[in-house]
């Protein structure tokens, strides 16, 4: 029994007790209104409430504790003043962690319960520059969020629901300083990655961010 599946029956079971709970409080509340009974009969079904709600809180509990303690161990590490950030294969729930490591510029999170959702958090990571989406369930309106990433310089998406469609609209307008994208996977046409790739062989902005046309690079 792995930990997310313990954590998800704690939960239940704390819910269900403290559904149980609120049901025999209310029940005996009542009765007591009714019968004008004493008050220390509402304290079985109190009890009950309160064994449910920290026991479904317990797993959440857990994680914070634990990562607290712990930490991140290899999936964290700082390479040439650079935070990494490895998440594929991520046991816990939800990626919140992000919030608290606003510095990273290497992250990787190819995993199916990433969603469009999930790339929200991104927004708080101005040194984001390379980031792994492979195997992920992210969209075309996931394409969008990234586009506002104005550091990230690779970016691998294979094996996504993302369209042809998405990807055009992506790279008519995308990081500026994105040089590299893996499609690998999508059912991508070449002709729209070779047409983002010759866009900067004469950029009308000399001075723009965008990487110079012999730097750019796909895989498709």
């Amino acid at each position: 029994m792995n930990d997310e599946f313990f954590g998800a029956v704690l939960i239940f079971l704390g819910l269900l007790l403290a559904a149980a709970g609120l049901l025999w409080l209310v029940a005996r509340g009542i009765a007591v209104l009714l019968r004008l009974r004493a008050a220390r009969q509402l304290r079985q079904p109190l009890l009950l409430l309160t064994a449910g709600l920290v026991l479904g809180a317990a797993p959440f509990a857990y994680q914070r504790l634990y990562l607290a303690v712990v930490g991140l161990g290899e999936r964290e590490r700082v390479i040439d003043g650079e935070r990494t950030l490895t998440l594929t294969g991520w046991d816990r729930t939800g990626y919140e962690i992000l919030r608290s490591k606003p510095d990273v510029a290497i992250l990787e999170m190819g995993n199916k319960d990433v969603t469009d959702e999930t790339l929200a958090l991104l927004g708080d990571l101005p040194k984001l520059k390379e980031l792994t989406l492979n195997d992920s369930s992210i969209s075309d309106a996931g394409l969008a969020t990234l586009a506002r990433l104005p550091r990230l310089e690779s970016l691998r998406i294979a094996r996504t629901p993302i369209t042809p469609e998405g990807v055009r609209a992506f790279l008519a307008a995308p990081p500026p300083r994105l040089r590299q994208i893996d499609v690998s996977g999508n059912g991508i046409p070449t002709s729209i990655l070779r047409q983002w790739k010759n866009a900067a062989a004469k950029p009308e902005d000399p001075d723009s961010p965008s990487a110079p046309v012999e730097e750019r690079r796909y895989v498709n």
